[in-house]
């Protein structure tokens, strides 16, 4: 029995004892992970069920609604201003979005993300008509609080400033305008766009790779228990057989 309390062997213990623990913590944090992907589920399916509000009024209100609160909102786009948000894909596709200022009745200003545009697009090598339509357009879509921690490309894609995520501070800083915190995702307009961009789609709302992930981690930590406990045994029996 003192040979397994050794140097040697106590190291080997508390790493052992240390990798168990360490991924059983890793399979409950995955446990922690998928409550919060339940809460979040079914805090935006009850805001998409809500009836749709002047987005002027959630203005009015001051206090940010839920995200994905459903909205309509009319006004004219403002096509000089136009930025992209990199890395967005759709449907496996590589690509943009594309946020285009929205200037309302009263001067103010709401990012619109009008939908997602491909990277050749925003290359400049499709030729498919992206363009927001001109004049007074009428919008519903859903309603978004601005990220943080945005960051603005060194270097503007055909002239347009591309951004890393929904930061509307940073989209104030790059166009000059003084937008809304809050921003919009266009679901419908009219008019309608013709050819681009698609309509950037809903998250889906499943419980996502957590619950596996943990039972992974749950497996990985008992198998490290078991073998380790056969190698002991192993180096028991060959002890006894010395001796």
């Amino acid at each position: 029995m003192r040979s397994f309390f050794t140097p040697r062997w106590i190291i080997s213990h508390l790493f052992v004892l240390s990798m168990v623990v360490l991924m059983v913590n890793l399979g409950f944090w995955q446990l922690r992970r998928l409550d919060d992907r339940k809460a979040s589920n079914a805090q935006i399916r009850a805001a998409m069920l809500l009836e749709p509000a002047d987005f002027a009024d959630l203005l009015d209100i001051g206090t940010p609604p839920i995200d994905n609160t459903p909205t309509f909102v009319s006004g004219v786009y403002d096509t000089s201003n136009e930025v992209f948000i990199a890395n967005r894909t759709f449907q496996s596709q590589a690509g943009s979005w594309i946020v285009t200022p929205l200037r309302l009745d009263d001067g103010r200003q709401v990012a619109v993300v009008r939908g997602w545009v491909p990277r050749l697009w925003v290359a400049g090598s499709d030729g498919r008509d992206a363009g927001a339509p001109t004049g007074r357009v009428e919008i519903t879509g859903l309603v978004f609080a601005s990220s943080k921690g945005g960051r603005v490309a060194d270097d503007e894609v055909n002239g347009i400033p591309e951004l890393n995520r929904m930061d509307t501070s940073r989209i104030a800083e790059v166009t000059g305008l003084d937008i809304e915190s809050m921003w919009v995702r266009l679901e419908t307009q009219d008019p309608a766009a013709t050819e681009l961009p698609a309509p950037v789609p809903q998250r889906p709302l499943d419980e996502g790779p957590h619950l596996s992930y943990a039972m992974q981690w749950f497996f990985f930590s008992s198998a490290t228990v078991v073998v380790y406990f056969l190698i002991l045994r192993r180096k028991w029996r060959e002890v006894a057989a010395a001796t």
